[in-house]
């Protein structure tokens, strides 16, 4: 070390050291902003405002050779050509264009054939939902030895329902009453009963009713020599509703697409496939034409 870097040394020792001990004159802080500010800290801005010094003017200037380290560690970013900016716009652009013409044909085309030919030809969205076969109630009767013998035969009953036959045979053109009565059945699909009466004079006749739940809902007539009669006086089933029939869907109902009665038949469609068709020829146009 040389004499004059620990003449300097010294001097600031002895400088720090009669800041401490209180020897130093105040005037010296004034010119001295390092000494000021260390003052500053241990005696505090009001006990040196009563000392009467002044602050120091300090330097905003940085000496950026003081404060710089021999590992330089700055990173320099590179400009971002404008030019390479535009064509990630472009390019965004670009896609969501045909994004949106893609969607306005697939709708335009979807909701074309669904109602020309019905989507449920080439899609198995639609459940069959078959009901159980309809009620078959017939009579057969015979005459022999003297006596009439009739046979009652219902099929595709209801388990859950209670079922009876009121029946009434009658002789002489049903001008004289030979008999009447009742029988009850039910928690059974198919049903076959046999009642037999003697009778004397031809013709012999016979009127039977089918009561479901106490209602009436068919009936059979018949007499000796004439082809017994059926007639239905209730419904007792429709022919089922079936999907293979109904092939375009009901866009209102798609929610509940597996239901036959989000279905009907195709070639002909409602309001709101028209307001489709132009909704997504709309899209369709003004995406194709518009300027990129």
């Amino acid at each position: 070390m040389n004499n004059s870097a620990r003449h300097s040394t010294m001097s600031d020792a002895e400088r720090v050291k009669g800041l401490l001990d209180g020897s130093m004159d105040p005037a010296e802080l004034e010119g001295d902003s390092e000494l000021y500010s260390l003052a500053e800290r241990i005696y505090g801005r009001e006990a040196l405002d009563e000392m009467g010094v002044s602050t120091p003017e300090r330097s905003h200037e940085v000496d950026t050779t003081k404060h710089s380290n021999e590992n330089n560690l700055e990173v320099e970013i590179p400009d971002v050509p404008e030019d390479y900016v535009d064509t990630d716009k472009s390019v965004t652009s670009s896609s969501r264009h045909r994004i949106v013409l893609l969607a306005g044909l697939v709708g335009l085309v979807l909701v074309s054939v669904n109602v020309s030919v019905g989507i449920g030809q080439y899609l198995a969205l639609c459940e069959d939902q078959l009901e159980p076969p309809p009620l078959d109630f017939s009579t057969s009767s015979t005459w022999q030895n003297e006596s009439l013998y009739i046979t009652w035969t219902v099929s595709n009953l209801n388990t859950t329902v209670n079922y009876s036959i009121h029946w009434s045979i009658s002789q002489n053109g049903s001008a004289e009453l030979v008999d009447t009565d009742w029988f009850n059945w039910s928690a059974s699909s198919n049903m076959i009963h046999s009642e037999n009466r003697a009778v004397a004079s031809p013709p012999w006749c016979y009127i039977s009713v089918l009561y479901s739940e106490g209602i009436e809902i068919s009936q059979s007539n018949g007499c000796i020599g004439n082809s017994s009669t059926t007639s239905v006086l209730a419904d007792i089933s429709t022919m089922p509703k079936l999907c293979e029939d109904n092939t375009r869907l009901l866009w209102d109902k798609a929610s509940e697409y597996q239901s036959i009665d989000s279905w009907v038949p195709a070639g002909s469609g409602g309001l709101l496939d028209g307001a489709l068709l132009m909704l997504f020829g709309i899209i369709t146009l003004r995406t194709a034409f518009r300027k990129k």
